[in-house]
């Protein structure tokens, strides 16, 4: 028994040693994380700023094509309104027309 104490007392060091853990310094360590902090909050910045970009110019063609639609709805009532009123002259010209004979 006594040879595993020895050969457990020669090996328990090694081992603690290889557990050691890396000395960070608070200084090192907060300047990496404002660096990455800074980087992060860039990006986000971008990627806002691009998204607020693209949502204006899908309102800009929106509101354009929406104005185009309007435009031919109008144009399509206006006709649809001619060809109403021609077709009421017609039928009552044919009417009197009717009523003569």
């Amino acid at each position: 028994m006594s040879m595993l104490r020895i050969a457990f007392a020669s090996t328990a060091p090694a081992i603690r040693a290889g557990t050691r853990a890396f000395y960070v310094s608070p200084v090192a360590g907060k300047s990496t994380t404002e660096k990455v902090n800074l980087k992060v909050g860039r990006s986000l910045a971008s990627a806002i700023e691009k998204g607020e970009e693209a949502t204006e110019a899908t309102k800009e063609t929106l509101a354009k094509k929406a104005k185009e639609v309007t435009g031919q709805a109008s144009q399509k009532v206006n006709q649809t309104k001619a060809g109403v009123r021609e077709g009421t002259q017609d039928f009552k010209e044919d009417v009197k027309k009717e009523a003569r004979k």
